[in-house]
């Protein structure tokens, strides 16, 4: 939440937005149904919104691909909280940030910025600036063999059950060979319309000075509002639950600490949100996951959840407000329990005495062992707020809408009472299929198709939605993903009754034979599924063949014919004489052939001797440094036409050596010309 920070205006540059439709595929990203996507002519930021909220992301080149979530239309009955900004950003998001940790190396996300957020953070290569794909936001930098993609979205509250919320996803990939320690950082400068100073509310807390919670007391939810009577703006981050990844531990702090501390933070538990040297409160919150192994071609994903924040008012002289999850689903590896939250308010004149709070539950719903349905508050002043929660489990198994109440009463006031409701939903069960060609075909001397498709559709057909899909595909050692392929794919959430597809290319390793994979299916709120399936790779042709003209040439017209290499597995030399005719043609020249060009240096070549007159070129040779697969042209041979006739060209003295000089097979055939008046 930002109060006032030091603001420069900067000309912002315009963004030329490209569709990029395949990125959405190739993550499986849903698409945003109820919001607009917008990159208006003199908007310096990308943006997606719908009639709740907006998220915007920073298009120019400082701070590019930083970003900020206003409210639109917000809460439909509260006017108030029309047009405020959640994550502070206006004009040009700069103030929050993203730190990938790579081995020990700390680097923002998106491009380099002149302020003070993250100002003196190292930096990485952009692969695609912000844009827009598919209903989201996307942009995409590397950090040596680690590739970081942000994803935002626009997805339903847990508790308000609108499109009012931000998803915010990173995903990252190892396109190196080896293992690299991965970590993430997301730093949120919150605010409350033009309110720093409301306390962040979690459990039965009250969030006022540097405070901070480990993966193991990790809240559900936090949420922060100026006045349960009369609210502003209610803003909710999710920290725990299927919707999201649940971090390791998330930091409440002044935002300077947070600006300054790429990865660590000055912090310093029961120091209030005002930043050094200053005299107002300016908070902020960071959500670590600490670095893990990222093996090679593996990727992980980040999510978590930040909008509006639903809470159920019933205003009085104790006002008291009630917030839950709107829909409750059992998890994979845990009951299913979720928390209920009650907020007191003393709006009356005088002290409200002996405060007591009580949760009455219907049938289905119970609270965990250990819980006391009523709460003792004791005495409240005027305008002071109080919380106490629960932990509900439901106890049904199927799809049912339930609702509970709160009550409040004091010694001296009258009592209040506010009802919400929950859907329990039967939980999430997904089925996983596989379609692909049984193998790879041959044609022209090579695999056909090239790559193959192997396509995963997975279906859900439980009740409840399924959260963080992730798929895996596990291949056998003869076939291996194409170039730039990724081995995970994120669908994301599939509802009940949808099924989503996930495409991965592959190709051949070098052997031949019958080759197994499998597909794996995980989510946060499933038990692992598996499908199998087998591909053939057919052995390849070894050759050298003589490529000549199909058509006729005519007397003294110059031609080529192209010696080349089919499927020649770890050759170091090759070896050749090219035998024609001389009556019909003669040859002109012989030059290099493009597999004897190396990554970084042309190939030992020697030529050979031309004897037209015994129709022979003697003694061509190419040499690799190291050996090395080939199918390409070994050398290209220029002719002239010199009679009518048909004259055979064909290759003697054929030497194709590997390491050692060990043999590489392979057949040898030549080619005809017909020479033409």
């Amino acid at each position: 939440m930002t109060c006032w920070k030091t603001r420069r205006t900067r000309r912002c540059a315009l963004l030329l937005v490209l569709t990029v439709a395949a990125i959405a595929c190739a993550w499986g990203l849903p698409t945003l149904g109820p919001a607009a996507l917008q990159a208006e002519g003199t908007n310096p930021n990308l943006e997606i919104r719908n009639q709740y909220i907006k998220v915007f992301v920073n298009a120019t080149d400082d701070g590019t691909a930083r970003f900020a979530v206003d409210s639109t239309g917000g809460d439909p009955l509260n006017p108030a909280d029309d047009d405020k900004p959640l994550v502070y950003g206006r004009p040009c998001p700069w103030t929050s940030y993203t730190t990938v940790r790579v081995d020990g190396a700390d680097y923002v996300f998106g491009g380099r910025t002149q302020r003070r957020a993250g100002k003196d953070g190292s930096y990485g290569v952009e692969v695609l600036g912000p844009t827009l794909s598919g209903g989201n936001i996307v942009a995409t930098w590397r950090f040596g063999d680690i590739e970081v993609s942000q994803v935002l979205s626009i997805v339903r509250s847990t508790t308000t059950g609108l499109f009012d919320t931000a998803k915010i996803t990173y995903i990252a990939t190892n396109y190196g060979s080896n293992p690299h320690s991965v970590g993430l950082r997301i730093m949120l400068d919150t605010m409350l319309g033009a309110n720093d100073g409301a306390p962040f509310r979690a459990k039965d807390k009250a969030i006022v000075s540097d405070t901070v919670f480990g993966s193991r007391e990790m809240p559900h939810f936090w949420q922060a509002f100026d006045s349960l009577s009369s609210p502003s703006v209610t803003s909710q981050g999710t920290l725990a639950g299927p919707e999201v990844t649940v971090p390791d531990r998330v930091l409440f702090t002044n935002w300077g600490s947070l600006a300054d501390g790429v990865w660590d933070a000055d912090f310093s538990p029961g120091r209030d949100f005002t930043r050094a040297g200053e005299y107002e409160l300016d908070s902020a919150i960071a959500l670590y996951w600490d670095p893990a192994p990222l093996a090679p071609g593996d990727s992980r994903e980040y999510t978590t959840l930040y909008g509006m924040g639903g809470i159920s008012i019933a205003p009085g002289v104790l006002s008291i407000g009630v917030t839950s999850p709107a829909e409750v689903t059992c998890g994979k590896d845990r009951p299913a329990t979720f928390p209920v939250i009650a907020y007191v308010e003393n709006s009356g004149p005088t002290v409200a005495l002996g405060v007591r709070v009580t949760i009455e539950l219907p049938p289905g719903l119970t609270l965990v062992p250990g819980e006391q349905a009523t709460r003792v508050l004791g005495d409240l002043d005027t305008g002071e707020t109080a919380q106490v929660a629960w932990e509900v489990a439901p106890e049904v198994r199927d799809q049912a809408d339930l609702e509970y109440s709160v009550a409040v009463e004091a010694e001296n006031a009258e009592p209040n009472r506010v009802r919400r409701a929950v859907r329990v939903l039967a939980p999430p069960r997904l089925l996983v299929r596989v379609e692909a060609p049984s193998g790879f075909g041959v044609k022209d001397d090579g695999f056909d198709p090239y790559p193959l498709g192997v396509k995963a559709f997975v279906e859900n057909v439980g009740g409840a939605p399924a959260y963080g899909v992730k798929t895996m595909l596990a291949l056998g050692q003869g076939v291996r993903l194409a170039e730039r392929e990724k081995a995970s794919r994120f669908p994301g959430t599939v509802a009940p009754g949808e099924t989503c597809g996930v495409l991965w290319q592959i190709v051949p390793s070098g052997e031949a034979g019958d080759f197994d994979y499998v597909v794996k299916v995980e989510s946060r709120s499933t038990d692992e599924r598996f499908a199998t399936g087998r591909v053939r790779v057919p052995e390849l042709p070894l050759r050298v063949i003589v490529d000549a003209p199909a058509l006729p040439r005519r007397v003294g017209e110059f031609f080529t014919v192209d010696i080349v290499g089919r499927n020649l597995p770890g050759l170091v030399e090759a070896r050749f004489d090219v035998r024609f005719d001389p009556s019909v043609v003669e040859a002109v020249f012989v030059s290099r052939g493009t597999a004897f060009v190396e990554e970084t240096r042309m190939a030992y070549w020697r030529e050979g001797v031309i004897d037209n007159s015994q129709g022979v070129v003697k003694g061509v040779l190419g040499r690799f440094g190291k050996a090395r697969d080939v199918t390409g042209i070994l050398a290209t041979i220029s002719f002239r036409a010199k009679a009518p006739g048909v004259c055979r060209i064909s290759l003697e003295n054929v030497s194709l050596a590997g390491d050692g000089g060990a043999a590489v097979s392979g057949s040898v055939e030549g080619a005809s010309v017909t020479v033409r008046e």
